[in-house]
């Protein structure tokens, strides 16, 4: 028994670590990908090199690419709802998933890079361009506030013609590439630019290559909590708050993330290392008014029919 024990622990397939698109614009926007799902459905292996071959990992990981890893997204699926902004204007809110590879030496040194491309239900990576600015974004960082942030706010163009674009969001780690992409609504720019001009279709693939190492900030002490958000929190779930991630991680620490993808019986989501929520909220069932029926009124008694008195002195013939 322990041999068989030992060797299990020893020929266990090591499971590579992901991360993927979770929020895109402020009101709502969502990567084809959506949110829902676990893990393994929400991440999407990618291949930026010209041959598969370049891309396959290392069989310890006990995962062989295919020939769908070369198109860099999702095919035949479109971001619902998707987000808008303006070109040269707002810039575009980019969050995705730390799971668990923030501020522990995992991912350090890592960026994610953002490319633009014309919207088609199964684009090629060659259709794609870099975003000026967004080559290389750090895949994690702290801001001032001292909050681990895994995100990234991208400015398009002023002369990127408005229309509808996909946008891929793509990461170099270890031996793997993670994509997402997301549908947009490009708008026209707010105030005067230079006449738009339609995003490039030819670029070859371009591999970014990771900044030096930098070491692991550690904090020396979470941020303030507000008894009301914790309170929000316990009754209704990270989602419910305005800012889940900087929440869940002043509430249980640097790593720590809300789920949004993977929620209870009550559609409530956790943040990351912490599984206690209170009993779901309880709706108060709808009031029910009784409304009696009067009564009818009393039917008034019979008139007695008259009676004949037999001993009276008068005959009637």
């Amino acid at each position: 028994m322990k041999f068989f024990l030992l060797a299990s622990i020893i020929f266990l397939p090591v499971v590579a670590s992901h991360s993927w698109v979770v929020k895109v614009g402020l009101e709502g926007g969502k990567s084809r990908g959506g949110t829902n799902g676990g893990d393994l459905t929400l991440q999407r292996y990618f291949c930026p090199l010209p041959l598969l071959a370049d891309c396959q990992p290392d069989p310890k990981h006990d995962i062989v690419l295919t020939d769908d890893a070369l198109r860099p997204c999702r095919a035949n699926v479109e971001s619902s709802p998707r987000a808008k902004v303006h070109a040269g204007g707002d810039s575009l809110y980019m969050s995705w998933m730390g799971n668990g590879h923030v501020n522990n030496g995992q991912s350090d040194g890592t960026c994610v890079k953002f490319m633009l491309a014309p919207y088609d239900s199964d684009p090629d990576f060659d259709s794609f361009t870099t975003i000026p600015g967004s080559e290389c974004r750090d895949y994690w960082y702290r801001n001032s506030e001292g909050f681990l942030k895994t995100d990234a706010n991208v400015t398009i163009p002023a002369n990127i013609a408005p229309g509808k674009y996909t946008v891929l969001w793509y990461w170099n780690f270890t031996e793997f590439w993670f994509s997402s992409c997301s549908d947009i609504d490009i708008l026209p720019p707010v105030g005067p630019t230079t006449s738009p001009m339609p995003v490039s279709s030819t670029i070859a693939p371009v591999v970014t290559t990771p900044s030096p190492s930098k070491a692991p900030i550690v904090a020396t002490s979470r941020p303030s909590l507000d008894d009301g958000d914790i309170q929000n929190y316990l009754l209704n779930g990270c989602t419910a708050l305005p800012y889940p991630t900087l929440f869940c991680q002043s509430y249980l620490g640097p790593g720590s993330y809300c789920k949004y993808y993977n929620t209870d019986g009550c559609g409530r989501a956790y943040c990351q290392g912490g599984d206690f929520l209170l009993n779901c909220p309880q709706t108060n069932p709808p009031t029910t008014i009784s409304v009696s029926t009067p009564s009818p009124p009393p039917s008034p008694a019979p008139t007695p029919a008259p009676t004949i008195n037999d001993d009276s002195d008068t005959d009637i013939y």
